[in-house]
């Protein structure tokens, strides 16, 4: 029970650093911006120091918000992306049976996009995530509540109300952390292991045909 509220104060702070970040682009200038709907697929698996037989990816999805700033007046090439986002990460093992790990997430992914033309754009930056639930017993026991990952993604089609984005987060977190035990039950050095990296594919839909101004 105290493992889940720890969990529910991650996802809070989380919500919390959007609302920050959107404060300080209000308060600053007038702004433009697009909000959009996300979803797609998600291609994951995790990356490890002790090497896990027989280890596969899985396909899971992935849900989001978009609020796409444009900061600058002068340079409409350069925006700003905030997404508040559900995403399932994970990977499996085959042995006699097949065992899937399976992580849902919020996460809050930062991004810089630079528009290279009216239909191509890349994009950048840092992903933000909170656990919330597993497909294991006391998962939420074992595994660490928070992710953090950098991004590195395009979209095209910019120019149309529906568009296609394509997005690699690498987990710099661990998401295990436990120590060793020899034969006589002492502890030995503490490992860290496992760290996510998945390929998101999917479809982003402008909710209005034109960027609207967040305030007069």
């Amino acid at each position: 029970m105290k493992r889940k509220k720890i969990n529910i104060k991650y996802s809070q702070l989380i919500l919390q650093i959007a609302i920050i970040i959107s404060l300080t682009f209000l308060c600053n200038e007038k702004l433009n911006a697009q909000i959009s709907f996300l979803a797609g697929g998600n291609y994951s698996n995790v990356r490890e120091n002790i090497s896990l037989k027989n280890k596969k990816p899985i396909i899971g999805y992935n849900l989001a918000m978009s609020l796409q700033y444009y900061p600058f007046k002068k340079n409409e090439n350069i925006s700003i992306i905030n997404e508040l986002q559900f995403i399932q990460k994970g990977y499996q093992q085959d042995f006699e049976k097949n065992y899937t790990f399976r992580f849902n997430y919020f996460s809050f992914p930062i991004l810089i996009n630079y528009s290279i033309s009216k239909k191509t754009s890349i994009h950048a930056g840092m992903e933000i995530s909170g656990l919330i639930s597993t497909n294991k017993k006391k998962g939420l026991e074992t595994y660490k509540n928070t992710d953090f990952g950098v991004t590195l993604g395009t979209s095209f089609f910019n120019n149309k109300r529906v568009n296609i984005y394509s997005r690699f987060t690498y987990g710099l977190i661990p998401m295990l952390e436990y120590y060793k035990i020899d034969k006589l039950g002492n502890f030995e050095n503490k490992i860290k292991d496992l760290k996510n990296i998945s390929f998101s594919v999917g479809i982003k839909i402008n909710l209005y045909d034109e960027k609207i101004k967040l305030y007069n």
